[in-house]
């Protein structure tokens, strides 16, 4: 007990929660310092700053305080705390006390390196009020005045949940529409709304709601709270809702129904409580989207569908009851990732559905995708020796895509089936410009899988090559590159032949400074070959330092995913080189049936070199 309480003093003496400040005069002479000043140094008797300041940093620390000219300067140096260990300090000198240019200065301390012990020792408070409130599955709501932002959550063990983010006025409405609040009590309910909108100073409203068990019960719950000031002096309002102890209700039930939102296995919203939210939250938009209210108000959502791969191996290999901790594992892992940014619902045995809030630009969605997509990944990364339990993620963005979620939820499924097809372990979100024909024959075909299954409609091609090819090597090797040019959404397929790599033949477009390809022949291009023959980057702007001179070739070509396969099996005098090139500046990942084909075309113009002594391509 004694060296805890030791520890506690220690970490108080030494941190920020107490401002560390003095005045010091000319000769770095501290003339008024307050208690936690002195504490850091052990000695109430402070005399001089010089004498606590590393040695080999004194001269430097003079002169940052001679060079103080009345605004604020800031400065990072080492000083001796009362422990005797030399710490990382930032100085902070400001507001001059006097007059005078340089007699007196203000100066403030803090010790950047316990910053992050108090950083931990807040996010563990955090998480210890987190799961408290998860005992109880408490609920609390926070309003701020300053952006019309009303938000209620509910708290599980292991995270909580956004259940509304609205404006206030729009949330009362909602209650009110959707049945939530009893006929008897709507007066009531307005006065509460009224009481935090003007930020009484504290209230207590008993209201008899269907909140907690989604209309099935009405039940009497407390609204309490009261306006807290935040630390930098900004006010918000904070409460808590509490069941009446005094109801007559059946708790158990509702306890019961409540739990009934939730899948019971991975903690997140279920199938129907997950989609009769998203579909109430894009309703409540198409009804008040010319409301001036609606400012605050969540108005660009993203709609995630996210399918676990390889999780029929875990089942088959494993069992079912492992199956199901890994799921559960992965909705941990979700409410982790997405935290208030949105909720998380399971629909399927390995599909889970996510609503993100306030997605104002492709580049937010792309963040939240990889970071999904890569913390997945890493969650599992070694926990199975022969295959990796990843992730495949298609979305789509309300209003951008759709106004309505059935729509929505077809589109980002689509989506969903692209990324599979193009060999999981991704995300793809839904772009007019290149996904709107694709999707608009899936929908129309009576079987996605015959417009959409591309891999199969690949090898049905291959052996339609090589048949062509049997008869006619010239045609069909022509024939399959302006293939891959064309249904690939590459810009450019390139042949360069000779010592000096020179461009032979291009299908697609002839791409800026392309005529050779002597970046080939440099060490850093053949070092990422290894021993493969040939190279696929999805972005090229990541080997710049691996290969530098391959990296500013396809710089000036503006190509941003390439695959290069050496022609030939002389890796030390390449003479041939095959590029299929994506320009632009939108990295893509490389579906493997896209490597192979690429290959294997490869393959066919190499029997032609070695089969003829003659120009082989029209």
């Amino acid at each position: 007990m004694s060296d805890n309480t030791i520890y506690v003093d220690d970490f108080e003496r030494s941190n920020r929660l107490n401002r560390r400040i003095a005045t010091i005069d000319a000769y770095y002479l501290a003339i008024v310092a307050n208690k936690p000043f002195t504490e850091y140094f052990g000695d109430t008797r402070f005399s001089n700053l010089t004498e606590f300041v590393a040695e080999e940093e004194k001269i430097n620390l003079m002169d940052f305080i001679d060079s103080y000219e009345g605004k604020e300067l800031k400065g990072i140096f080492h000083f001796r705390n009362h422990k005797g260990e030399m710490r990382l300090n930032l100085i902070t000198l400001f507001a001059q006390k006097t007059s005078s240019a340089r007699s007196e200065i203000n100066i403030e301390m803090v010790d950047v390196e316990s910053l992050a012990n108090i950083n931990e020792l807040l996010l563990d408070d955090i998480k210890k009020g987190r799961a408290l409130f998860g005992l109880t599955k408490e609920y609390t709501f926070t309003y701020d005045m300053s952006n019309d932002i009303f938000k209620m959550c509910r708290y599980d063990i292991f995270s909580k949940d956004t259940i509304y983010k609205m404006s206030l006025i729009q949330w009362r409405e909602f209650m009110i529409n959707e049945g939530f609040i009893a006929e008897s009590d709507i007066g009531l309910f307005k006065n509460l709304v009224g009481q935090i909108l003007s930020y009484e100073q504290s209230f207590s409203a008993k209201i008899t709601t269907s909140m907690r068990t989604q209309k099935q019960i009405m039940e009497k719950l407390i609204f309490t709270g009261m306006v807290y000031n935040k630390y930098n002096g900004d006010k918000i309002v904070i409460g808590r809702i509490l069941t009446d102890e005094n109801a007559h209700t059946n708790s158990n039930l509702i306890e019961m129904i409540s739990d009934l939102s939730y899948d019971a296995l991975t903690g997140v919203y279920n199938k129907k409580t997950i989609t009769e939210y998203a579909k109430s939250l894009i309703s409540a938009n198409n009804d008040h989207k010319h409301d001036n209210y609606m400012d605050a108000y969540p108005t660009n959502l993203a709609i995630i569908i996210l399918d676990v791969d390889n999780f029929k191996k875990v089942n088959d290999l494993y069992g079912h009851m492992y199956g199901d901790k890994i799921l559960a594992r992965i909705g941990r892992k979700l409410k982790e990732i997405i935290g208030d940014g949105g909720v998380i619902g399971r629909i399927g045995g390995d599909e889970f559905l996510i609503i993100l809030f306030d997605i104002t630009d492709e580049n937010l969605l792309r963040g939240y995708l990889r970071a999904v997509r890569t913390q997945i990944k890493w969650e599992f990364i070694n926990d199975f020796a022969d295959f990796n339990i990843t992730c495949s993620i298609g979305s789509s963005i309300y209003p951008k895509d759709a106004s309505n979620y059935d729509e929505l939820f077809r589109i980002a499924d689509f989506c969903l089936y692209i990324a599979k097809e193009k060999g999981r372990d991704r995300y793809v979100f839904y772009r007019k410009e290149i996904h709107e024909e694709a999707y608009i024959k899936s929908i129309t075909s009576s079987d996605k899988k015959n417009v959409s299954g591309r891999e199969v409609n690949e090898l049905r091609y291959i052996s339609k090559v090589i048949e062509h090819f049997a008869r006619n090597k010239r045609q069909a090797v022509s024939d399959l590159l302006t293939h891959i040019q064309e249904t690939f959404n590459v810009d450019s397929v390139n042949i360069y032949r000779g010592e000096n790599l020179e461009l032979h033949k291009t299908f697609g477009q002839v791409l800026d400074n392309s005529s050779n390809a002597l970046y080939a022949k440099s060490p850093g291009f053949k070092s990422m070959l290894c021993e493969k023959m040939f190279l696929e980057s999805s972005f090229v702007g990541r080997v710049a330092d691996v290969a530098p001179e391959f990296s500013e070739a396809m710089h000036q070509r503006n190509v941003i995913c390439t695959i290069q396969i050496v022609l030939g099996n002389d890796m030390n005098n390449i003479t041939g080189l095959l590029t299929i090139d994506k320009a632009g500046n939108a990295p893509q990942k490389w579906a493997e049936y896209e490597i192979q084909t690429s290959l294997i075309a490869a393959y066919l113009i190499n029997v032609l070199i070695a089969d003829e002594d003659r120009p082989y391509l029209k």
